[in-house]
């Protein structure tokens, strides 16, 4: 949702996300983008000084030579990642990402993709089933305000989507089954309403339905529409809207309904905490005519289902299902109230796996990575049970096998609830490896092994271990684990790391002395308060683009039902000043010196401006060491090859003080 969710890490669905902070960019993007640090200008003190961008204001940075970090960059043909944006199935196509958040499209294996737009970050795209016209939603022209484009046959890019309001946001879409009319989710952020609206590629109209809330359309069949109400990610609600007789009918009111498709003559949908599926994750159908309901038996073996997908000609079903942040993918056919395997697992080796899309009725393509690989395409046909590979990554020869696997990390909170997560260490340690601990924002999503170059590069250069942790508030261990940090329960996430600081300093080779603490946008508010609550454990700490007060966050006009059911009522003084005890801010007094690597971008809208730098100041009038990144032209999110720079070498700083 546009301004309801934190996060910037595992962004790796172009079509959420949500996922949106340097928005609509895949994390990979991002971390090519930080690596290239494509566009600085140069003004330096000094020859050797690395150049502070022009839009940048710095404080408390001593100067950063570029012969002590140059052999951080690397030439962008050195790395290699891709995603898909959408499949073209009339032309067996696929539209990808490229070195940057474009879209290209792909025509055959290990092609050369043709660049079809330039200079635009789409959060979705969409193919028309006629092949070769997409329409896709952007916030280019106002950031966080995304608005939906055509792409037409002529290659003329023009906008559909018209504002009245003030800040207004298209935040879903899907095409009609001929390729002619697009229903598409317009949200207007001030007032909390949705429309759901048509355009049939001359002009738009908006139905006369009265939503309070965010809503989004995820399928379409014949006259009927599958909507859904997004109160918050643990609370999620469908409902079919009837072109013809405009009725709204309830398909799921109960537990937490995430995806849904049309198929069969039924309405299939992911549930979970509903009578039929209670704390697990099921799929649930509807047959439209009778409105019978039943609860769909899966395959045996499957856990932790994650998605379902039917196939174009409705007869086949692709199963995702995820095993300690590992995917694996499965084909079955529905048979009454079941579906039967056809194919088991044919994903072959540990990978996180984004984007499937049926390619055709018996190919699927999806992308595959892990903290080693950059996302490479795959296409696997189920007739011959082959896969081939569209795309190749590649990561750069000198960070090549610096990393062992990641290993599955798993400790006991304070009230002896499991918190997991992964570990990225060195290929070679010397004597006890120093510790970052990471924190994604959110918080409900899951932090999982993906590509990440920063790690790898942080381990081969620094000897670093970095533990990625999912808190409580993560999504992906169920309703209660996501809601377990909700309002007066926020220190709980606190005291997580708390018990992960005991768990290191049982481990022989991990060094409990030299500890640092990163987290970004909520991560860095969590990261904050650990810095606060455990001043003689945490050695220092990096917060980027952080909320800093859960009472300056609620405080903001825009602030919806999911902020309040994440965080607290802000009428209630009582927990208000229970999570002002959590912040740094006004508690500079409990602070304990670890020194701060803390980042802002002045065109960020999610985040209050004046906590972050009211923080900062308070800090250093304390005579505590700040390494403050003022970013004049970002938003939620602050990047690029001097932040990678000056974090490197606060890192470097922090790890050789005694």
């Amino acid at each position: 949702m546009k301004q309801s969710v934190h996060h910037i890490r595992n962004k790796r669905i172009p079509n959420t996300r949500s996922f949106s902070l340097l928005d609509g960019l895949p994390v990979c993007l991002v971390l090519v983008a930080i690596v290239l640090g494509v566009g600085l200008s140069i003004r330096a003190q000094n020859r050797d000084d690395l150049p502070i961008p022009p839009t940048f204001d710095v404080e408390g940075i001593p100067a950063i030579k570029t012969s002590d970090v140059e052999h951080l960059f690397v030439d962008p043909s050195q790395v290699k990642s891709n995603l898909i944006w959408d499949v073209d199935r009339k032309n067996h196509s696929i539209l990808i990402t490229g070195d940057r958040s474009n879209i290209y499209r792909l025509d055959s294996p290990t092609g050369e993709p043709q660049n079809l737009i330039d200079g635009r970050s789409p959060e979705t795209v969409r193919v028309s089933p006629k092949g070769g016209v997409f329409a896709f939603i952007d916030d280019k022209e106002d950031r966080d305000n995304f608005e939906l484009y055509l792409r037409d046959e002529n290659n003329q890019v023009r906008k559909l989507s018209a504002f009245t309001g003030k800040d207004e946001s298209v935040e879903s879409l899907v095409w009609d089954e001929k390729g002619e009319k697009i229903y598409y989710s317009q949200v207007d952020y001030e007032s909390k309403t949705t429309k759901i609206c048509r355009h049939d590629l001359s002009a738009n109209a908006c139905f006369d339905l009265d939503l309070k809330g965010i809503w989004n359309v995820i399928d379409l069949s014949s006259d009927k529409l599958l909507l859904k109400y997004w109160k918050s990610s643990s609370n999620q609600s469908l409902y079919v809207y009837d072109l013809a007789s405009k009725k709204l009918t309830t398909i799921e009111e109960k537990g937490n309904s995430t995806r849904g498709f049309f198929g069969q003559d039924r309405v299939f949908w992911l549930s979970e905490g509903s009578p039929e599926c209670g704390s697990e994750n099921c799929l649930m159908s509807m047959e439209i005519r009778s409105g019978r309901r039943s609860r769909i038996r899966l395959p045996e073996g499957v856990l932790n289902l994650q998605e379902v997908k039917i196939s174009p000609d409705k007869k086949s079903f692709l199963i995702q299902e995820m095993r300690d942040g590992i995917d694996n993918l499965r084909i079955g056919k529905l048979k009454k109230d079941a579906i039967v395997e056809t194919v088991p697992s044919f994903v072959h080796g540990s990978y996180v796996i984004w984007n499937t899309r049926w390619l055709s009725d018996k190919e699927i393509v999806y992308t595959t990575e892990n903290i080693s690989k950059p996302a490479s395409i795959e296409v696997f046909d189920t007739r011959s049970k082959r896969t081939t590979s569209w795309t190749k990554g590649q990561i750069p020869p000198q960070f090549g096998n610096t990393v062992k696997p990641p290993e599955i990390v798993k400790w006991k909170s304070f009230d002896e609830r499991e918190i997991s997560g992964y570990m990225v260490k060195p290929q070679k340690i010397e004597g006890k490896s120093p510790v970052l601990i990471y924190i994604h924002g959110g918080p409900q999503i899951i932090d999982r092994p993906l590509f990440d170059l920063q790690d790898i590069r942080f381990a081969a250069i620094l000897g670093l271990t970095t533990i990625h942790t999912n808190i409580r508030g993560s999504k992906g261990f169920g309703i209660e684990f996501m809601d377990a940090d909700n309002g007066a329960k926020r220190g709980d996430s606190v005291k997580d790391i708390s018990a992960l600081l005991d768990w290191i300093e049982k481990q022989p080779d991990l060094d409990p002395e030299k500890v640092i603490v990163r987290g970004e946008s909520y991560g860095g508010f969590v990261a904050l308060s650990s810095g606060l609550q455990e001043p003689t454990r945490v050695k220092a700490v990096i917060a980027e683009y952080p909320l800093v007060s859960i009472r300056g966050f609620l405080s903001q006009s825009w602030i919806d039902e999911f902020a309040k059911n994440e965080y607290g009522d802000p009428a209630d003084e009582k927990l208000m000043k229970q999570l002002d005890w959590l912040s740094p801010l006004n508690n500079t007094d409990r602070w304990g010196g670890a020194p701060l690597f803390l980042t802002r971008g002045k065109l960020d809208a999610r985040n209050p401006e004046r906590d972050v730098l009211d923080l900062k100041s308070q800090l250093q009038e304390k005579g505590n060491e700040v390494w403050f990144i003022y970013a004049k032209e970002a938003g939620h999110g602050v990047s690029g090859r001097y932040v990678t720079a000056a974090m490197y070498e606060f890192l470097k700083k922090q790890l050789r003080r005694k």
